[in-house]
Order: structure tokens, then sequence, then C-alpha cells
């Protein structure tokens, strides 16, 4: 009986490997999709990032150990200008239709917004090149805040990372960086 049964599953497994298709990740060279059947359903795809993933391009300059729940905290040892970094995962292809970038977002708090500290200008990054700077605009108040970027027309780009520069007018400033965002149409 024992034997029957583990004949039978070992029959059902192989049946599995040989009639399911193989899933493959996105391609480099978006021609090869011609040859992945399917198509997305038509709407719109949100990817969200938690802010506790920021980082900073100079470690040593910048205090980030105070993670929260929402979000990380970034202190300057000096007043000035600051680059901090985001990676976003998303959906580059989805049942073989290119998945095309629509909005970019990310969100954040300043202690000192009143006073001047806050981000000041955004870049996107695919793999080493930039494809987008844009000056951030930020109200003058120390509220949470999100700044986006409409992409008109979409675009299709194979990764995505976020950087953004902050500015802090005196060392005892915070900022803290919430969430980043992406959002893709087929």
């Amino acid at each position: 009986m024992n034997y029957r049964f583990t004949t039978i599953l070992l029959t059902v497994a192989l049946l599995l490997v040989i009639v399911v298709p193989s899933i493959q990740a996105a391609p480099s060279n978006p021609s090869k999709l011609a040859q992945v059947e399917g198509v997305a359903p038509a709407g719109i795809y949100d990817f969200a990032n938690h802010g506790t993933d920021w980082m900073p391009e100079l470690p040593g300059q910048l205090d980030t150990n105070r993670v929260y729940g929402w979000g990380r905290a970034i202190s300057p040892t000096l007043a000035g200008s600051y680059w901090v970094h985001i990676p976003m995962a998303f959906s580059t292809v989805l049942a073989g239709s290119l998945m095309k970038m629509q909005y970019v977002e990310f969100c954040a708090q300043s202690t000192n917004g009143v006073g001047g500290t806050k981000p000041i200008k955004m870049e996107l990054w695919e793999y080493n090149g930039r494809f987008l700077t844009v000056p951030v605009v930020w109200a003058a108040n120390n509220n949470k805040q999100c700044f986006g970027y409409i992409f008109n027309p979409t675009q299709w780009h194979q990764d995505l990372g976020i950087s953004v520069l902050l500015t802090f007018v005196n060392q005892a400033d915070t900022i803290t960086m919430l969430k980043a965002w992406v959002r893709v149409q087929p």
C-alpha cells in the first residue's frame, strides 16, 4: 500500500514538473518579451518600500541609527547637504507586458522645515545611469509631506533607485524619511 501511494505521488510530481512552465525573471533586453505569451490585466500596480530602508551615501556624516516603525530619522554631524538612497523593488514585466513607471513618490518629515531643513532634489536611477533629476517642492512646515513625479508619457526601466538630497541648516535638525512608492502600468 505504501509503495503504491509513493508511486502515485511521484507520478503527480513528475507531471507537474513537465506540464507547469518555468517562471523567468524579466529579460534584460525588452525585445525578448516577444517570446513571452500573455498580457497583464489593464490597471495600475503600486509598490511601496518602507522608510526604514533609506541609507546615507556618506554614513559617517549622518546619524541614521534611529529606526522607527514608520521610517528612519536622519541628523547631520555638520550642517550641509547630504544624499540618501532607497532601492525600489517592483515588477518590471507582468504576464508578458512591460510595466511602465507612471508615478514615483517619497515622503518625509522635518523638525525644522520652517527654517529650511528639507529635501531639495530627487534623482532616479536605473543601474548606474541617472534618468531623472528634479527639484523638490517642499512646504515650509514641520508636517509629514510627500513629493512625487508623474511620468508623461510612462517609461519602462529595468530597475529603480531613488536618491534624495537633504539640506540641514544646523546639526540639531532631523529629517525622518518615510515611505517610497512607485506606480506602474502595462
